[in-house]
């Protein structure tokens, strides 16, 4: 296994599975070797099993927007140092830009879930333009007697 630093060591999905870790800390490191030598990439640092083994999840772009989504929602700049994230590998899948593998992240302190009336409220204004509707008012006529 790779090491990202002396005491860290890179989580595997395939012979580690899924990740329950408390999270430690999200980190911007340089890839120093290989194709993306040179490029910035995030690392989410975690403390998992009995022994407390520190271990280090690379971004992945599934990985990055889950994160960034829960974030987002909880309206925070990040997550609570300790918290039991959850991080369960799924099928590889086919997309525009290739081939990516699906995730399932829980969180232990997620956002709550967005009620339809916090739905409603952010895609419509209080009022209803009607022409919206297809529905019109007559003219305002003014004094012309009809």
């Amino acid at each position: 296994m790779a090491k990202t630093a002396d005491t860290k060591r890179d989580w595997d999905w395939e012979s580690d599975g899924k990740l329950d870790g408390m999270y430690v800390e999200t980190r911007e490191v340089v890839i120093r070797n290989g194709p993306s030598a040179g490029r910035q990439k995030l690392l989410f640092d975690f403390h998992v099993g009995n022994d407390d083994e520190a271990v280090s999840v690379w971004e992945t772009a599934v990985i990055r927007s889950k994160f960034a989504k829960e974030l987002n929602a909880r309206q925070k700049p990040d997550f609570e140092a300790g918290e039991k994230i959850t991080i369960e590998p799924l099928d590889w899948k086919e997309g525009t830009n290739g081939r990516y593998r699906d995730f399932d992240v829980t969180f232990e302190h997620a956002a709550p879930k967005r009620t339809a009336a916090d739905l409603l409220s952010s895609e419509a204004s209080d009022e209803v333009d009607e022409a919206d509707f297809g529905l019109s008012r007559p003219a305002d006529d003014g004094d012309i007697p009809f």
